[in-house]
């Protein structure tokens, strides 16, 4: 039995509008995932596993069916789970001997990295939600797996209706909207943005090229 952790973790959040405070009751996050209700876990890469909240006075610990887990102790109970090959794994977290959680993990293949608007995967935005999303970011098509890796540059092309050109910038790292502030007019309704000569660092001196892609405003 792995070694109990006395006094996990004790955290308090304010109640907006009084002066009361709650305790919060043990969670448990994949934080690999930017959806981790999704409860999906990636072959060949690190899936980071904790578990916060509070319960004074009492004993945690972290267990999973698919074999050994490494706990380590902290500000919160954190886990590195590395997989070889898909499948399923369950997490468990005991207070003393009592379930208090118990998820479900699908264990995918990573697929090909492919290029998006930060926070949508729409073709067709208004100015203000196109303004709003600031960047590009890399995703997995069918997946949930937030990459670590960085958009490194692009070129974005404001077109017409017509499909005239009709401003061109070249945008350093991820965000568009510093390269986009003197130009802020030209962006009209019906006009499309085109995303072009797109790279990405994947790994050491690793560039890849990613294939150009559009958006229409409303």
């Amino acid at each position: 039995m792995k070694k109990h952790i006395s006094y996990f973790l004790i955290t308090f959040f304010f109640i907006l509008g009084g002066n009361a405070f709650a305790q919060k009751k043990p969670t448990l996050i994949n934080t690999s995932l930017t959806k981790p209700e999704m409860a999906i876990m990636y072959v060949g890469v690190e899936n980071v596993i904790m578990v916060y909240g509070e319960i004074p006075g009492k004993y945690i610990r972290m267990e999973r069916s698919g074999g050994p887990l490494e706990v380590r102790p902290g500000m919160a109970m954190r886990a590195l789970l590395k997989y070889t090959e898909i499948g399923f794994d369950t997490l468990r977290v005991f207070d003393n001997d009592k379930l208090i959680i118990e998820k479900v993990y699908e264990i995918k293949k990573l697929s090909s990295y492919a290029i998006g608007i930060k926070g949508t995967r729409d073709s067709v935005l208004t100015k203000e939600e196109f303004l709003k999303a600031k960047s590009l970011e890399l995703f997995m098509p069918g997946g949930y797996y937030k990459p670590k890796q960085k958009i490194s540059t692009y070129t974005l092309t404001i077109l017409s209706e017509s499909g005239k050109v009709i401003q061109k910038v070249t945008v350093e790292g991820i965000n568009f909207n510093a390269a986009l502030e003197l130009h802020l007019d030209k962006i009209q309704p019906r006009s499309s943005i085109l995303f072009s000569d797109i790279k990405a660092i994947l790994g050491d001196n690793n560039i890849k090229k990613f294939d150009p892609f559009k958006i229409r405003i409303k």
